[in-house]
This record gives C-alpha cells, structure tokens and sequence, in this order.
C-alpha cells in the first residue's frame, strides 16, 4: 500500500482523536434499543445503542472494532442519528460517510458494517436491556 493510501482525512483524525459517543449509555429513562453487525473477513464490528424516549432519539452511542475509518463513520453515524431525533431517522449510507469522511474505496467494505448496524437498530424489533 502507497504512502498516500495509508493517510487519513482531517475530519477521520478529529472523529478518530475524540472519539464522539464512544462507549455505552449511560443510565437514564426510555427503551434501550441495540444494532450490531460484525464482519470478520473486514476486520470490523459495530454495536450502536439508542436511547429511545416518546418515539424519539435521546442519545446515541456506539462501540466498535477496526480501523480509524470504521470507528470514525461509527462516530459519525452515532452523531447524525442522535441529531435526527426520530426513530425514523435518515438513511445512514455507507457512500455517503465514505465521501464525507474521504475514505478510500477499498474500505467501503467496512462502512457497510457500520450502515448494516445502524439497520438493525432501525428495523429490528426493540430489545430492551
């Protein structure tokens, strides 16, 4: 791999650096909603964990395993859903965290875990922890 190709954007090194809604929820009222995708051959995994009050998003965080790309975009994607507020958030797209964070093609593969998450969290049945 070129010396080019191992460089991060500067908005992946200040979400990877800080780290955004990393860790679990703190305690709080409402259902605790979870999305979880994994994908070994990537060397990635996502969990996100959405705190769900009246039918809308209270707070949003994730934990996750892989590279700066993978833990950015979860940074991200945590962000954007806790900012749309509704259970019927916008669409995370994998595309389009990789063209706002300027990640390389060949790591698609990766924010597609992260977009794979953010669905089940979406469009599974609501489990309670």
């Amino acid at each position: 791999m070129s010396a080019a190709r191992l460089r991060y954007s500067p908005r992946v090194l200040e979400l990877f650096r800080a780290l955004p809604g990393a860790g679990a929820l703190p305690a709080g009222a409402g259902e605790v909603v979870t999305g979880e995708a994994i994908a070994l051959d990537r060397g990635a995994w996502v969990r996100f964990e959405a705190r769900i009050e009246g039918g809308r998003v209270a707070d949003c965080r994730f934990r996750a395993f892989g590279c700066p790309h993978t833990l950015a975009a979860s940074a991200l994607a945590a962000a954007k859903l806790a900012a749309s507020a509704t259970v019927d958030a916008p669409a995370i797209d994998a595309r389009l965290l990789a063209r706002e964070l300027d990640v390389p093609a060949e790591k698609l593969g990766r924010l597609l875990v992260v977009e794979d998450a953010i669905h089940v969290l979406l469009a599974g049945p609501p489990r309670v922890q």
